[in-house]
């Protein structure tokens, strides 16, 4: 099974440790996570006009079999995403840290959720 990771991007990395729990946590089910950062980037500077990057965002989202949402940080981004998988009938995700606001829109797509206090937590929750 293949699925796509949307979680906020950041220039800084400063989720990459999240991104790699969150990808391990799922990898660990048989599950191959694409997320951007890590598997185009490399956790380094995205160079890709936005053009490139969201078109092989959405090649990469068609590609999956499911759709992972880190909602705890929400982006413009992040919802485009969720709108091309949920409008090609890619089960949604959803997970978060139990601190945050997701509104009711995201939740509204998911086909399950899960609120964490720890991304350690995720190799608990099974798809």
């Amino acid at each position: 099974m293949k699925a796509f990771l949307a979680i906020k991007y950041y220039e800084d990395m400063r989720n990459k440790n999240l991104i790699e729990t969150i990808c391990k946590s799922f990898e660990n089910q048989n599950i191959q996570v694409f997320a951007f950062a890590r598997n185009i980037q490399n956790y380094g500077p995205c160079n890709m006009p936005g053009d490139k990057v969201m078109n092989l965002a959405f090649a990469e989202i068609k590609k999956s079999d499911i759709f992972i949402i880190d909602a705890s940080e929400l982006s413009i981004g992040i919802g485009i995403e969720a709108g091309v998988a949920f409008s090609n009938n890619i089960p949604v995700y959803l997970i978060a840290n139990k601190n945050c606001y997701v509104s009711n829109s995201v939740k509204g797509i998911a086909k399950k959720f899960y609120f964490y206090s720890s991304a350690d937590e995720l190799r608990n929750w099974k798809i």
